[in-house]
């Protein structure tokens, strides 16, 4: 496992709350969450449906403004941000992995992938040619011009990766990245992972029911109702 830096965090999150209202109801979902993140670790968010894992995915990167608490990133309050501020800082700060990633079906794998650029700006001959790049590194280079729904789901995935370094975040957020691979594609993907954090120095946070995957993680925060658990809470938890 790649070394951490301990000085300061690159994510924290203060006595966080986050309430749903349904029909006259109030749910709360996060209960008061306390969590640090340091730059280089390669988190894993582990915790059982319905726990709140994707809430709190959601508030780290400004999807969802908590009821209550603060979230700072790279020393910045998501929760004093407004929508384009927040907008704007989520495209530089993250790049994102989803479960299922999310085509635009009239554009080809390279022009997928340099999509971010075109909104950021910075679309030119020498970002294409570090999009090309990454393709090169993953084995992609001769699907470049392919409609991504010809690949396969790894494949898929495997793409899905490149466009979210594009822009270089400092932080990749990974949503249940392997829950529609099977065994051999979603073993793949999760060594993608330990490369980009151990050999890119990027910090990795992945939601993920799945146990198994703790052992990719140099720190593992545990959910279960709403709560982070600590301590012996953990294994009763997840019991």
């Amino acid at each position: 496992m790649p070394e951490t830096k301990t000085d300061k965090p690159i994510i924290e999150l203060k006595n966080v709350i986050k309430e749903f209202r349904v029909g006259k109801t109030d749910i709360r979902v996060l209960k008061d969450i306390n969590v640090k993140i340091f730059p280089q670790e390669f988190v894993v968010i582990l915790g059982p449906s319905g726990c709140g894992k994707s809430t709190l995915l959601n508030t780290i990167i400004g999807l969802e403004i908590p009821t209550s608490g603060k979230v700072l990133v790279l020393g910045k309050d998501l929760t004093i941000m407004n929508f384009d501020q927040l907008a704007r800082f989520r495209l530089k700060a993250y790049g994102v992995v989803y479960q299922r990633p999310d085509w635009i079906k009239a554009l080809n794998v390279i022009q997928n992938i340099s999509f971010p650029l075109a909104i950021a700006n910075k679309l030119n001959q020498e970002t294409v040619n570090k999009c090309n790049d990454l393709l090169k590194r993953f084995g992609l280079e001769d699907h470049a011009n392919y409609a991504p729904a010809e690949l396969s789901g790894g494949q898929q995935q495997k793409v899905e990766i490149v466009r979210s370094l594009v822009l270089d975040p400092e932080i990749i957020i990974a949503d249940e990245p392997t829950g529609n691979l099977d065994t051999d594609s979603a073993e793949k993907v999760m060594n993608i992972f330990m490369g980009l954090n151990r050999d890119l120095k990027k910090t990795l946070i992945m939601v993920t029911h799945n146990i198994e995957y703790v052992r990719y993680a140099t720190h593992t925060i545990y959910m279960r109702d709403g709560r982070v658990l600590e301590g012996e809470q953990t294994l009763k938890g997840l019991t």
